[in-house]
């Protein structure tokens, strides 16, 4: 609060306590409305009704949350697996090569001769 003159000889003024005494105050008088059986029962169960499908909510979230940690758990036992196989494949074309056959044979002991070579086709006819 500012002060705009100061006077030297400054003195109170004081009111007559009649007047005080003689005005009404007025005081407001709140309404309180009362809530029914009924309305009170909605609100309950309307509440309750949300926190279950909140709960739901994220129970749905967390099962998610763990399928897509299941789903990078098989993905990389199916890049393992793949490359076993294709090594296990390479190591199976190595090892049933004609020359690799060829040497084991002549490591035993045996020979090629053309005259005891059979030649099989698919529909079961031989040729010598």
């Amino acid at each position: 609060m500012a002060v705009e003159r100061i006077y030297d000889t400054y003195q109170p003024q004081v009111e007559p306590q009649k007047k005080q005494s003689t005005q009404k105050q007025t005081i407001k008088k709140q309404v309180v409305v009362k809530l029914t059986r009924f309305e009170k029962m909605l609100y309950i169960t309307l509440v309750t009704i949300i926190a279950v499908i909140s709960i739901y909510m994220l129970s749905l979230k967390m099962d998610a949350y763990d399928t897509r940690g299941k789903i990078a758990d098989l993905d990389q036992k199916i890049e393992k697996q793949t490359s076993q196989n294709s090594a296990l494949k390479s190591e199976t074309m190595e090892n049933s090569s004609y020359k690799r056959i060829y040497k084991k044979a002549e490591d035993q002991g045996m020979s090629l001769k053309n005259d005891n070579v059979k030649v099989v086709r698919k529909d079961g006819e031989t040729k010598n």
